[in-house]
């Protein structure tokens, strides 16, 4: 009898002490000697060569007599294979009768190069432990978040480990670990739902009650291999606060991160020139490798263990929750988000993180959703306009847009990958502060967001029509006649017009120094929208220029 023909039988079910309905057949088998039986299958552990874990599951089934013999090394089999499964499947019942026959290592399971892992980690696993088959299954939906939570939680009991995995770019540089793995925070952004947001925070909480520090920085790799313009547009989540701030999260995960720093003795009101030893610890460091034609530099830098926090982003954000249908959160009515995000803003006033313009800025945002009058994707009984989108865009732009004469807040995040990081040098920081970014653009995080739309793509009404709109090889959408007029690659050739100097009338040469206007004056994304096509118009229609650019 095959364990295919009966996938649901337990092994253990055939031995002595719980068989008595039926006596069982004679099989040739039963009347070998363990040795030689032993010989025949090999022994995990001692043998190179063993039959698989399933094999030793069918021998079991056969009889009483060879579930004794094979039991225990059906649960050592495949490099304890069974408990492999058992992670897979949630099952704590069957992890534990795995551990009841001592098959529960603090192992690792290498992976084949293709298809072999379909976590969201920077570097693609080569190998898994225990808790990463566990998240893998959890984050794949294969297992109800209910049972990935009880299975978290036997883990942990049992000391495995839980800190970020090996293979991933914070080992190069650093040889201690203390955080979970970044995947963890990751499963969140691609919530499906309120049920599984709940449990993913749950799961966070569990962990870090066993002493584990979220991560305090996120996708660094990936950050410093991003092309600088890419560094200025939203969607790469760069540290737990970032995903914390979105409608999908609930308020109380905000106080989750703030654990972290309450356990360091942080003072949020405090700011220090010299690294506090505990944040340089936390922040870690980060080895960079710059390649040129000649040669390589290679250095490894501790990372900066302040934060910034840009609104510009965070409003990007919320955006996205209230209008975008890809994201799978939306309102249960109308002002659920203006709602959550004023109940986080009172949690981080509590632990002293904002200060007065800071507390100003957020609660501008929070008056801001809360007059919007446009459709949502909640409240609109057809889908959101590409009209709506943009009235609700402005909306939180605008909410912004009077703090931009601090320059205290519209600042730039200036830490440079650079050794010794020459711009922050003598510089005192808070651990956080919450800024506007003044490189980001607002204007060209909506037009990207434009084109990424399919739905909205086909529709931009504009003086080129679709020339120029098309697939990057990121598989992002461009499109270059915009791009030609906003980052002024071409130009009206200068002019000559009647002057006078010191010396008599001599004519003087105008340049054309036409720019997109910048938007803290005030314009609406439409207006950007005319202004650019009449520029386009005026270059490449009724002037004639040859672009010099393909």
């Amino acid at each position: 009898m095959s364990s295919e023909k009966i996938p649901d039988q337990n092994p253990e079910s055939l031995s002595p002490n719980t068989e008595t309905s039926r006596k069982p057949q004679p099989v040739t088998l039963d009347l070998l000697p363990t040795e030689i039986l032993l010989q025949i299958s090999g022994e995990p552990g001692k043998d190179q060569d063993t039959i698989s874990a399933e094999e030793f599951k069918g021998l079991c089934l056969l009889s009483p007599l060879l579930s004794q013999v094979y039991l225990q090394l059906y649960y050592l089999g495949d490099n304890c294979g069974p408990f492999r499964q058992a992670l897979r499947s949630a099952n704590v019942k069957a992890m534990d009768r795995c551990a009841q026959s001592g098959a529960v290592p603090d192992t690792t399971w290498e992976l084949p190069e293709s298809d072999g892992c379909q976590c969201i980690s920077e570097r693609r696993h080569t190998h898994h432990r225990p808790i990463d088959e566990l998240l893998e299954s959890v984050y794949l939906g294969k297992v109800p978040i209910e049972k990935g939570i009880n299975a978290l939680k036997w883990l942990l009991e049992r000391r495995f480990d839980m800190k970020e995995q090996k293979d991933q770019a914070w080992y190069e540089a650093n040889t201690h670990c203390d955080h979970f793995p970044e995947f963890l925070i990751t499963m969140l952004s691609k919530s499906p739902d309120r049920t599984y947001t709940e449990g993913i925070c749950q799961m966070i909480k569990l962990v870090q009650s066993y002493g584990y520090s979220l991560p305090f920085a996120m996708n660094l790799d990936t950050y410093w291999h991003l092309d600088e313009r890419d560094r200025l547009s939203p969607g790469l989540v760069r540290k737990p606060l970032d995903e914390a701030l979105r409608s999908h999260c609930p308020p109380y995960f905000i106080e989750v991160i703030m654990q972290d720093y309450i356990r360091r003795r942080v003072d949020f009101s405090s700011i220090h020139v010299v690294p506090p030893v505990f944040m340089e610890s936390w922040a870690g460091k980060h080895k960079f490798v710059y390649d040129y034609t000649w040669t390589s530099l290679v250095f490894t830098q501790g990372q900066q263990w302040w934060k910034f926090t840009n609104l510009l982003e965070t409003a990007w954000g919320l955006f996205l929750d209230l209008m975008d249908p890809s994201t799978n959160w939306a309102e249960q009515y109308r002002g659920e988000a203006s709602d959550i995000l004023e109940q986080k803003i009172k949690i981080l006033a509590k632990y002293g993180i904002l200060n007065q313009i800071e507390e100003e800025m957020l609660g501008s945002i929070v008056e801001a959703m809360r007059s919007m009058s446009t459709p949502t994707k909640t409240s609109s009984i057809t889908e959101v306009t590409d009209w709506d989108a943009q009235c609700c865009w402005d909306t939180l732009v605008k909410a912004l847009r009077p703090y931009t004469i601090d320059w205290d807040v519209y600042t730039v995040d200036n830490w440079t990958s650079g050794e010794g990081d020459i711009d922050t040098w003598d510089d005192a920081h808070r651990y956080h502060r919450f800024i506007i970014d003044r490189e980001w653009n607002p204007y060209e995080m909506y037009h990207n967001y434009q084109l990424q739309n399919s739905h909205t793509r086909p529709m931009l009404n504009r003086p080129w029509g679709s020339k120029g709109v098309a697939r990057g090889v990121d598989g992002r959408w461009m499109d270059r006649e915009w791009t030609r007029v906003v980052h002024r690659e071409d130009r009206l050739p200068p002019c000559e017009v009647k002057g006078e100097d010191e010396d008599g009338d001599h004519p003087l040469m105008i340049c054309d120094d036409w720019r997109l206007p910048e938007w803290i004056h005030g314009q609406s994304y439409r207006e950007i929208e005319k202004v650019v096509s009449e520029r386009w118009i005026d270059l490449y229609v009724t002037r004639g220029i040859v672009p010099r650019f393909p």
